[in-house]
């Protein structure tokens, strides 16, 4: 007798050869090490997106701290909790988030979902193939090191955005995330993003240290996406639980975001395939 996991891999199989494939892009946002701002930049360039045009929805997908809500002032009645468990579907419990973006809230201090099961990738990715029909990016915002969970969501996604800040502990626990990814994927591309740096001086200094270690020990070349300045703005609107890009758009934070979100849209490829491919390499059994 098939068991119910393999009758829901077999249904999402079936999906993905029958639906058609929508273009899209598919971004993880990482970090070696937490309090880095990982989630502050996922939620400025997702509003960045948004502001020229593009449809963009967040997994929130550090199940063990999730905070992405918080940052937002957004109150979920469900989180992604209940889909994983089978007491709601994806469409359900997405949030309207500010400037038009989607948000899937995770469910914070719920240990079980830091390693997901198989029936419970099953349930999200068959709900993201739905989500997929009307969106143009998927951000995942990810918990922070280098856990299973953490990684297979790296590997599954079309590229990876790095965040890190001029500290000496985040830049080698960057190096470390970045070895992690590589020894499994070496054409996995990865940029990186420099916060809360003093001058762009510091900014510059520790974006070549990192490609510096990357290059000679693993002869990988990062792309550098850019840094985010130290601004009292993006603290008022922590604080606010407001987006920067939203109530400060002037600011120089928000004009950071605004750069990253051009360079990502010109630079990163448009695929016909990209949700497909996402839910496959999450689905896949563990080699």
């Amino acid at each position: 007798m098939i068991d119910q996991a393999s009758r829901l891999r077999a249904m999402a199989q079936g999906q993905q050869a029958d639906s058609t494939l929508f273009p899209s892009r598919v971004l993880a946002v990482t970090s070696g090490k937490g309090g880095v701002g990982k989630t502050n930049v996922v939620a400025g360039l997702a509003m960045s997106l948004a502001r020229v045009g593009q449809r963009v929805v967040v997994l929130d997908a550090d199940f063990g701290l999730a905070n992405l809500d918080i940052l937002l002032g957004l109150t979920p009645t469900h989180t992604l909790e209940h889909v994983l468990r089978g007491e709601k579907i994806l469409e359900e419990i997405i949030l309207d988030g500010p400037l038009g973006i989607k948000v899937i809230p995770a469910s914070s201090g719920i240990q079980e979902l830091t390693r997901l099961d198989t029936m419970s990738e099953l349930r999200l990715v068959q709900g993201l193939q739905r989500v997929a029909e009307t969106q143009d990016w998927l951000l995942i915002d990810t918990a922070a090191g280098i856990h299973d969970s953490v990684v297979k969501l790296l590997m599954a996604a079309q590229e990876v955005i790095l965040v890190t800040t001029p500290e000496p502990t985040s830049l080698v626990d960057a190096y470390a995330m970045v070895k992690v990814i590589h020894l499994r994927d070496p054409e996995k591309p990865i940029w990186v993003v420099v916060n809360n740096a003093q001058v762009e001086s510091e900014a510059e200094e520790t974006l070549e240290q990192l490609q510096a270690a990357t290059l000679r020990f693993l002869g990988k070349e990062l792309n550098i996406l850019g840094m985010i300045p130290t601004d009292p703005h993006l603290l008022q609107s922590v604080r606010q639980q407001r987006g920067v890009v939203e109530l400060y758009p002037r600011s120089p934070s928000a004009q950071a975001f605004r750069a990253f979100a051009d360079q990502l849209k010109k630079k990163v490829p448009l695929q016909k395939d990209g949700f497909a491919a996402f839910w496959k390499q999450l689905t896949a059994e563990e080699s």
